[in-house]
Order: C-alpha cells, then sequence, then structure tokens
C-alpha cells in the first residue's frame, strides 16, 4: 500500500472499499477543501445575483438560512461516509439498489459536469477580460476554457492527494484577494437595504433556494471526502466550519462588491479596481479549487454506470465533456440550473443518510452488495415524490416551509421512513464489521 502524506494514492481511490485507518485525515483538512470549492465563480455569482436582487439586508436571512439548510445535511452526509468510509456512489448502491444507483449517480455526475462546464466557460471569459487589461493581449477565450480546463483535469486524475495539497495552497489566498476587493469597495455601497439591478428579479425562497443549490451537489457528495476524516466527530465539526461558518462569510464577501458596483462578475469589478493581476490569481485559484473536487467526485459517480473503465481515464472523458459544453456558453443557464438541483438533488441526500444511518445502522459492508436488490423501489419512489413536492412549492403549487429544495429534503426524510417502516421495526443482528 503505497501513501503520500497519509493519504492514499490508489488508482481507484479507495471507491469500492473502505478507507484505512492509516489514509485519514483531520478536520481542517476536510474543512479546508469544502471552503476551497465554495470560494470560487458560481457562488461569486450566486452571491452577487442574490445580494443585487434582494438587498443586502434580505439577503442576509436567505445566505444564513440556505447555508443552515446545507450545514445540518452536511453533517449529516459528511458523519455517514465517515462511519462507513465508503464513497457517494456505494452508499447510493445500499440505499437504491445496485441497478436503481446508477440512475441517480448518473444524475449527479451530470450536473456535476454541468457545473464544472459553467464555471470552465466563466472562467474562459473572464481570462480573456483579466488579460486584455492587464497585459493588452487580445486571444479567444476558448483557448483561456481549453488550457485552464487541461490543468483542472490533471489534478482531478491525481485524486484525493492532489486536491488535499490543491486546499491546502489556494484557500489561504483566496481569501486574502476576496477581503481585499471588499477593503477597496464596502464604503460604496448604496444602502444595505436596497435592491440592485443585477439580472433577474428573485423572492425569497428562490434565492434561499439557489444559495442552497449553490452547493447542495457537493453536499451530496460529501461523503467522497469524509471518509477520509479520522473519525465521526472531525466529520461533523468539517462541515460546521465550511458551510455553517465560512459559506454564509464568503457569500456576503462576494455579494458586497456587486451591491456596491452595480456589476456582477467580481472579476470585472476588480479589473475596474485596477487591481487585474489578483483579479486574476483569484479567477484561477477559484476555478481550479472547485473544478478540480467536482471533476473528481463525477469520475467517481460514472465509474459506478461505467464500471469497466478505469477511474482516471472515466474522469479524463468527464472532464472533456465538461470543456466541450463550456464552450457551448453554459452558463447562461446558470440560476435555473442551480433551482433545479435544488430540488432534485436533496432527497438523494436525505434518502441515503436514513437508509445508512437510520435503517442499516451503519451495517454497510461492501462483501454485502451482491445480495443487494436492483432496485429499491421504496427509495426511488420517495425521490420522485419529493422532488415532485419540490418542483411544486417552487411554482407556488404547495407552500411548507417556504423554501423548495427544503421542502423536498423534509418529505423525502419523513416518506422514505414510512415506506420502510417494516425493516425500521425488524429485529437487528449485531452489527458486522465493516469490510
Amino acid at each position: 500500500m503505497n501513501s503520500n502524506n497519509g493519504v492514499n494514492t490508489r488508482p481507484d481511490g479507495f471507491f469500492h472499499s473502505p478507507v484505512p485507518e492509516d489514509c485519514t485525515k483531520s478536520s481542517w483538512h476536510i474543512a479546508l477543501i469544502v471552503v476551497g470549492t465554495l470560494i470560487g465563480i458560481p457562488i461569486f455569482l450566486v452571491s452577487a445575483q442574490v445580494g443585487g436582487s434582494l438587498g443586502l439586508s434580505e439577503a442576509l436571512p436567505a445566505f444564513l438560512l440556505g447555508s443552515l439548510v446545507l450545514c445540518v445535511l452536511g453533517v449529516l452526509t459528511s458523519v455517514t461516509g465517515a462511519t462507513t468510509r465508503l464513497s457517494t456512489y456505494v452508499l447510493a448502491e445500499f440505499a437504491f439498489g445496485r441497478s436503481g444507483a446508477k440512475i441517480m449517480n448518473f444524475v449527479i455526475a451530470l450536473t456535476l459536469i454541468g457545473w464544472y462546464a459553467v464555471t470552465a466557460n466563466v472562467f474562459g471569459q473572464a481570462a480573456d477580460m483579466a488579460i486584455r487589461a492587464g497585459l493588452g493581449w487580445q486571444l479567444p477565450a476558448w483557448l483561456y476554457v481549453i488550457s485552464g480546463s487541461v490543468l483542472m483535469i490533471w489534478i482531478a486524475v491525481v485524486g484525493f492527494s492532489g486536491i488535499d495539497r490543491l486546499a491546502f495552497l489556494l484557500v489561504p489566498l483566496m481569501l486574502f484577494f476576496l477581503l481585499y476587493t471588499n477593503w477597496l469597495t464596502v464604503d460604496h455601497i448604496p444602502g444595505w437595504d436596497v435592491p440592485v439591478a443585477l439580472g433577474a428579479s428573485m423572492t425569497f425562497s428562490e434565492a434561499t433556494s439557489a444559495v442552497i443549490g449553490g452547493y447542495i451537489v457537493g453536499v451530496v457528495i460529501q461523503p467522497d471526502y469524509s471518509r477520509f476524516a479520522r473519525n465521526v466527530r472531525q466529520s461533523a465539526w468539517a462541515m460546521v466550519l465550511a458551510l455553517g461558518v465560512f459559506y454564509p462569510i464568503v457569500q456576503v464577501l462576494a455579494a458586497i462588491p456587486s451591491v456596491a458596483t452595480g456589476q456582477v462578475n467580481l472579476i470585472e469589478i476588480m479589473i475596474a479596481l485596477g487591481i487585474g493581476v489578483p483579479a486574476f490569481l483569484l479567477l484561477v485559484l477559484g476555478s481550479w479549487s472547485s473544478n478540480v473536487v467536482g471533476l473528481y467526485s463525477s469520475g467517481l459517480s460514472l465509474a459506478t454506470v461505467f464500471s469497466q473503465g478505469r477511474l482516471s481515464s472515466i474522469t479524463l472523458a468527464a472532464g472533456v465533456t465538461g470543456t466541450a459544453l463550456a464552450l457551448s456558453q453554459a452558463q447562461d443557464y446558470f440560476i435555473p440550473f442551480l433551482v433545479l438541483l435544488g430540488i432534485l438533488i436533496p432527497p438523494v441526500a436525505a434518502i441515503y443518510v436514513i437508509d445508512v444511518l437510520l435503517v442499516r445502522r451503519g451495517r454497510c459492508a461492501t462483501d454485502a452488495l451482491k445480495n443487494e436488490p436492483a432496485f429499491n423501489i421504496n427509495a426511488l419512489l420517495a425521490w420522485a415524490l419529493s422532488s415532485g413536492v419540490g418542483y411544486a412549492s417552487s411554482n407556488g403549487l404547495v407552500e411548507l416551509s417556504g423554501v423548495s429544495a427544503l421542502d423536498a429534503a423534509i418529505v423525502a426524510a419523513l416518506l422514505y421512513p414510512l415506506l420502510k417502516v417494516q425493516v425500521l421495526f425488524s429485529p437487528l443482528s449485531k452489527k458486522p464489521e465493516i469490510s
């Protein structure tokens, strides 16, 4: 077994087996990886649009509520990963069945590739803007998209060890540039309760759903990283730090410059302020960090669908597909994409958390997967119905919590145990060792 700074570099990334004890990391390592994905272009965009649409005083509750929902879900999914030491996609096989999990994993992979495409596209446009402003070079934007993607794909193919080192290098630098931009613009805010025209208007529910949608896929795939945590307690603390503390702070810091200047593009704002080089560095660092994590997890997800392929090859193919989508102006559908994620993805997390922690009591021995059914109809039905409720909520047809993403998660969390009630109350034997 080869290791690198405590993180195993096996080509399969422990995809089918639990992470061993000697390859685990502290809560700070896990938290830094998550924070690295939060300080990126997509979060900057959604934060700016929420802040501009609602005004900072009303956007703050949306940031806090969305972060709280993500933090609670993140703690649960993180604990699930740390308890079993298994990846999201193996856990999905227990919850949705061997073939049913492929459907869920394919949905997750598509959303991750779509996320990658949005980030890579905005990266290309902003890089072109920054280079022209700083150096006067006029190169085609697609060249920046492709060259940036090559670097992102390279780190993602390396696996968790590359992501771990990348987070430690990039997070402090990204925070510094973000704080510096705020220092230059905070005095120009027209008013904390004044909305700014930064695109389509949003209701509070839509804004909160967009905040949740901005990182909900990250919450669902959290076991991919929390399985490397030293224990359950540290995995939970990592989520509290990253999503409960840092996420709302990052959103406010991203919203302030946009509200102050009336522009949604943080990179464009920094260039206008005369700090084009830091803008370019923030652009590169933010895009690299968030896209590497997404691409790594999309590779893990697709590996369950294309089980005969090598993880590195599958990750490479996912990166090429994302790059192709990036060249087709994927960011034009960014906010509707986030709202849709906020409806479809939270039930997935709710279902596998309940299945693993409540129904199975953590009994997820990988050698028992062959005995699982092809489809867990109860899980698939709960996902379909809860997603339907989330869609109805987002269109004003029903009203539960007032936030469609939260409605979908709550319905899934209540419905799945009811469908599995005969399992919940069945006698449980002694918990076997995880293989």
